[in-house]
């Protein structure tokens, strides 16, 4: 009242009684007063209403929301923890299936290297074996080929049997190419024959082969300065080095307009010690002349950092999977197995070169046969097959040659003793020994003699005897009494 009667106004909570009920019990409730001006005084107005009667709807409303989003809230938490359990239960799916299917790849990969190791294991059973098959063809043709031989010698050549000679001969040079072609699935002589190549015929080779993979973008100019120089060695592992030198180009270009220079020359020896890159390495004094290969690019360049690192193994500037590191840590390799030497210059954005030497063989390789000539020699034949020695001595006694031969290590060191040859034509295998070896062993005993290989194909070995002069030359089998007088000419030419 008081409130009510300071002439203000407004609202107030108060407890008073419910006159109504027979006993009185406090009630709360709400009183809005304002007063009305009526002369020089004022009346107070109230309007006054139970509090539960205002509160109650309120209260129940918002009971009644909480409820509702309590049980919103609960349904949306069981539908979160339904969905969370759906995906829990995929995710391990995914990742049993990703597991079985890394130990399906796993399994497929051991399977597949099981089966790569027993094909190797094969292939190197049937290298050694055709190998040993090849060594023993030869053995049988070269007294075919060689009593052929001394039949067409002593035959009219108008007379059917000089025909029926001469088609065995024919026919057993065609077996001989038969049996060279097996030895070439020898894993041994797949990596160690060393052939005389033709260079100009080998890069005009690889030339076609580049321009097959070359895009459209990218063109191939070519700069060949040779003169029928012959090198020594595996045309297919040179192949692979070139090529890889121009993929490397070719990656280094990318899409843009672009250039390939492929540039063959010879080279003096003087000249390979006069290049700064070449300054640490030892150039042998047994070779003359170099065949100089350049593959030019302008591509994206290399800085020195890295230039200094590419002959490095598993060392590459490509993406992960683009590239293993080992193209150029193999070319490298055949390289220097070659004799030859590699390096490389370059800038960024400038292009690299690539600079190839390989040596130049002096005899030229040619293997043109031209009919011998009659010549007072004394020859010792080494060879533990008789029928091949019997056949020689044949063919060399119809030319009127003096020619010793000998089956056993001791017997051809009595002959050397002597006899003292001019020439010693040795197999390349002997007694379980080498050939080679025992032309070492005898080179202070006789300097001036030429020492002659007969070998089932040329290798590395027979090859480097040559250059280093342990041996002066080399006939493959089957031989024959030409083959052999044909290598003597050459060597004396």
């Amino acid at each position: 009242m008081k409130e009510q009667c300071s002439g203000n106004k407004g609202i107030s909570e108060y407890y008073s009684y419910w006159w109504g009920s027979p006993v009185l019990s406090r009630v709360k409730k709400i009183s809005a007063y304002a007063p009305v001006a009526l002369g020089g005084d004022f009346w107070v107005i109230s309007a006054v209403v139970d509090y539960d009667d205002f509160c109650m709807p309120i209260e129940e409303g918002f009971r009644k929301v909480s409820l509702l989003f309590i049980g919103a809230l609960a349904a949306f938490l069981f539908l979160m923890f339904f969905a969370g359990k759906l995906l829990l239960e995929q995710q391990k799916a995914q990742e049993e299936i990703a597991q079985l299917k890394e130990l399906n790849e796993r399994l497929e990969t051991i399977h597949q290297g099981e089966e790569m190791l027993a094909h190797q294991q094969r292939l190197q059973v049937m290298g050694t074996m055709t190998g040993g098959i090849a060594h023993e063809f030869n053995n049988f043709l070269t007294p075919i080929m060689g009593y052929a031989e001394l039949l067409m010698m002593e035959l009219d050549e108008d007379s059917d049997a000089y025909d029926s000679a001469r088609e065995i001969y024919e026919a057993s040079e065609k077996a001989k190419e038969v049996i060279r072609q097996i030895a070439s699935l020898s894993r041994k002589n797949v990596e160690t024959v060393y052939k005389g190549i033709l260079a100009e015929k080998m890069c005009l080779r690889v030339l076609k082969m580049i321009e097959s993979i070359c895009p459209s973008n990218i063109h191939l100019l070519r700069e060949i300065e040779l003169h029928e120089e012959y090198i020594l060695g595996n045309a297919a592992q040179l192949n692979q080095v070139i090529l890889n030198l121009c993929v490397n180009a070719v990656h280094a270009i990318g899409k843009k307009e672009g250039q390939i220079t492929f540039r063959v020359s010879t080279a003096a020896r003087e000249e390979l010690t006069k290049i700064p890159e070449l300054e640490k390495q030892r150039i042998s004094e047994d070779w003359k002349r170099f065949l100089h290969m350049e593959i030019k690019d302008n591509g994206c360049g290399m800085d020195a950092d890295t230039l200094r690192r590419i002959f490095i193994p598993f060392f590459t500037t490509k993406k992960a999977g683009e590239g293993t590191g080992l193209g150029l840590a193999l070319a490298e390799q055949i390289i220097i197995s070659h004799k030859g030497y590699i390096f490389a210059r370059s800038q960024p954005d400038k292009g690299s070169t690539f600079h190839i030497f390989l040596p130049v063989m002096e005899s030229g390789g040619k293997d043109v046969i031209q009919e011998s000539q009659k010549k007072a020699l004394k020859l010792v034949i080494g060879d533990e097959n008789r029928k091949i020695l019997q056949m020689l001595e044949k063919n060399f006694s119809r030319l009127e040659l003096s020619v010793f031969t000998a089956g056993e290590k001791k017997e051809l060191l009595r002959l050397l003793e002597e006899e003292i040859p001019q020439v010693l034509v040795l197999s390349e295998h002997i007694e379980r020994g080498s050939g080679i070896d025992f032309c070492m062993s005898i080179q202070g005993k006789y300097p001036e003699m030429i020492k002659i290989i007969m070998a089932d194909c040329v290798n590395r070995e027979i090859a480097e005897a040559k250059q280093k002069r342990i041996i002066h030359g080399y006939v493959t089998k089957p031989v024959s009494a030409t083959a052999i007088l044909e290598a003597i000419r050459t060597i004396e030419a």
